[in-house]
């Protein structure tokens, strides 16, 4: 099957929503969840987890609506002006930047993004809409991208409005040569590809304003994370003690980030870091068929994430041969012809084949359209 076919599939699936669709952290929204006189921390932790790993989409049933993914919006924007050929027309282009921008986060100064569900996590809970670094960076990229093709004005002044945000509401840590972004406002949590991707719009900002302060602010961004990886190449996802995991597809993240983050700023100094990274996720997140494992201790799940961060990582690096087997055996293990959309996961036991926007679809649309490109 061809990239190109995939990618017009995929536009039909993601348009016929209008860009709307349920997410494998949207539990919360439940309306009757909502209602329940008694709540707490492990009772939403659980619920969330039934959302996620149960194979039966009950979402309907439990009255959790279909809603806009800023995230999945901004991946899909980011395609459009990094993609070879676009698969959405103009009117739907506009249509998904109207929709980040009425989205925005109105109770903050400057531009900034949120998940459009609430979610608990163990290390804090988020209300919907709240803004976090995660999704800013992806929105602001995306209008970064817009603007590299566009020149309008109005997309960079958004991303520097983002970069203000991150600066002024998401700074935990700075020394002489470290800066450490955090996740969500008044939250202490230090993880690394949150961290590396707010250093990364720095970098972006630096290399279409010329503006040093963004480059000495994305270096001492990177700088923190380089500085944490481990001798084997390895990041734990973060620094708190239930973050020392090591999975494939923020081992991906880090790795095109600090590649990125190099290439926009002209920094060198990267290169072994990158290097013993790669040569760790490759000898430890991928199966000899090229199969991605979840964790690289565990095969399973079977994640469309990995396919997604993996078909990037492998094409940013001109790993061209495992780039095309990786594609390959996403279409033979996830994407459902019929319905024209990529499977959620697979287990060692029964396949979870719910149709989520964001972790999904718009992570393998603005997959493909990088690879074919």
């Amino acid at each position: 099957m061809q990239p190109q076919d995939l990618l017009s599939g995929l536009s039909n699936t993601i348009t016929r929503d209008q860009f709307k669709g349920w997410d494998p952290f949207d539990g919360l929204n439940s309306r009757i969840f909502q209602q329940l006189p008694f709540k707490n921390r492990i009772l939403e932790l659980l619920w969330i987890q039934l959302f996620k790993k149960l194979p039966l989409n009950f979402r309907k049933h439990v009255l959790v609506e279909k809603g806009h993914n800023l995230k999945g919006l901004a991946l899909l924007l980011s395609a459009h002006y990094l993609g070879s050929n676009s698969y959405f027309n103009r009117k739907q282009i506009d249509l998904i930047i109207n929709l980040l921008l009425k989205f925005k986060s109105n109770d903050r100064t400057n531009y900034c993004w949120g998940y459009n569900f609430p979610w608990q996590a163990r290390a804090f809970s988020v209300k919907p809409w709240e803004p976090n670094i995660i999704v800013s960076s992806f929105v602001a990229q995306a209008f970064l991208d817009a603007y590299e093709k566009e020149r309008d004005e109005k997309f960079l002044m958004i991303a520097k409005s983002v970069s203000d945000f991150i600066l002024n509401e998401l700074l935990l840590y700075e020394t002489s040569n470290e800066i450490c972004f955090g996740y969500i406002p008044n939250k202490q949590a230090r993880v690394h590809n949150a961290n590396l991707m707010g250093s990364k719009l720095f970098a972006g900002l630096y290399s279409l304003t010329k503006n040093d302060n963004f480059r000495k602010i994305a270096l001492k961004s990177a700088q923190y994370s380089i500085n944490r990886q481990r001798q084997d190449g390895a990041w734990y996802y973060g620094e708190l003690n239930h973050h020392r995991w090591v999975d494939n597809f923020h081992t991906g993240f880090n790795l095109v980030a600090l590649k990125d983050i190099g290439n926009l700023t002209s920094e060198l100094s990267f290169k072994e870091n990158i290097d013993l990274g790669l040569k760790y996720h490759l000898d430890n997140h991928f199966e000899p068929d090229m199969t991605p494992k979840y964790y690289d201790n565990k095969r399973y799940p079977i994640d469309i994430h990995n396919f997604a961060q993996g078909l990037i990582t492998f094409t940013v690096f001109k790993y061209k041969r495992l780039a095309d087997k990786l594609f390959n055996k996403a279409v033979e293990l996830m994407w459902d012809s019929q319905n024209q959309y990529f499977y959620y996961q697979k287990t060692k036991w029964y396949a979870n084949k719910i149709n989520y926007i964001r972790w999904g679809q718009a992570w393998m649309y603005y997959a493909i359209s990088i690879y074919a490109k």
